[in-house]
């Protein structure tokens, strides 16, 4: 991820993100009743994907409003939140609708396609709330303005 963001600064926040998703993800399926099994971690290697997305989206973006508008990094994040709030708000709900439809099949196909839906569908859900609170606090606090920096 280092070699992607470029920043040590920037890669810490998706470090702590991730995690916090996939722990939230888990105690959502203990809740549920489902166990660790290979449907349930299909469906987390599916949303892995998609959980380091949304909190890049943010940091990137963040960034972008700190070296583009010259502000500080939580005004920035401030700014940057308000851009990106609803695309990250639309992609939560489509992939939801997407997969929402296999958590009410009946039958043993139904059983099967429901403990991966849940998966999916709460791994993005907690996904967008973390992109929308734990990563934005985090750019504000750990990220630095680029007039610190050497170019």
């Amino acid at each position: 991820m280092y070699l992607f963001l470029q920043n040590f600064r920037a890669t810490i926040i998706p470090t702590i993100a991730v995690p916090v998703v996939i722990l939230g993800t888990f105690a959502i399926l203990s809740a549920v009743g489902f166990t660790i099994n290979t449907l349930t971690m299909f469906g987390m290697v599916l949303a892995i994907g998609l959980l380091v997305d949304d909190a890049i989206v943010v940091v990137e973006n963040v960034e972008r409003v700190i070296a583009e508008d010259k502000l500080p990094p939580k005004e920035a994040t401030h700014k940057s939140m308000g851009q990106i709030q609803r695309a990250l708000v639309g992609i939560a709900v489509v992939l939801s609708a997407v997969f929402m439809p296999m958590a009410f099949m009946s039958g043993a196909t139904g059983e099967i396609y429901r403990q991966f839906s849940i998966t999916l569908i709460s791994s993005m859900l907690l996904s967008v709330f973390v992109a929308m609170s734990l990563t934005p606090a985090l750019c504000a606090t750990i990220l630095k303005s680029r007039a610190g920096r050497r170019s």
